[in-house]
């Protein structure tokens, strides 16, 4: 039994570890105490930085690096893999961005600061983490614009032989292959 299977369950328990820290951070978020209750609030801020520091940013990290470690092992590769790779990235800075919002919260502030609530966090979380494990599990196949754009005339492309053959129909109706090159 190779590294591949163990490297794999790392990465997805580490990626639902993470995912999870992150909607109930955005959880937290959006369900702020009212600043009246101080006790509360002291206990919304340990909360979110107990979520934050110990179980979503090592769990982000173990992530990213079984992922690497997936991608090198597997020798993964597709069009679906750049896309993945892109919404990843927007879960980081997601995951950065709440960070910052618990730097707003002053943990270390015995004042109380205005809050915001912020629902939207809970879509957003569910949306990148949604599409992530749609663009893994599907495997879509992608055309992106540089597969689009035609080759030009004088490009001399290595093509393999089987790629040079042309299919014409002869004089006398029977299908002849003319290869080229």
């Amino acid at each position: 039994m190779g590294a591949t299977p163990w490297v794999m369950m790392a990465h997805i328990v580490t990626l639902g570890t993470w995912s999870a820290a992150l909607l109930i951070l955005a959880g937290l978020y959006a369900t702020a105490p009212a600043q009246h209750a101080r006790a509360d609030v002291q206990r919304h801020r340990i909360m979110c930085r107990y979520v934050f520091v110990i179980v979503a940013s090592p769990a982000a990290v173990l992530a990213i690096l079984s992922g690497c470690g997936l991608v090198w092992l597997r020798g993964a590769e597709g069009s679906w893999l750049p896309a993945k790779l892109v919404f990843v990235a927007l879960l980081a800075m997601y995951h950065a961005y709440c960070g910052k919002l618990l730097d707003s919260q002053g943990m270390e502030s015995k004042q109380s600061r205005p809050r915001r609530r912020h629902p939207l966090l809970i879509i957003v979380a569910v949306l990148l983490i949604s599409t992530i494990f749609v663009l893994v599990l599907a495997k879509p196949h992608m055309v992106f614009e540089y597969k689009l754009t035609p080759k030009p005339a004088s490009h001399s492309d290595q093509q393999g032989p089987e790629q040079r053959k042309l299919q014409a129909p002869g004089s006398d109706g029977v299908q002849r292959i003319i290869q080229t090159g």
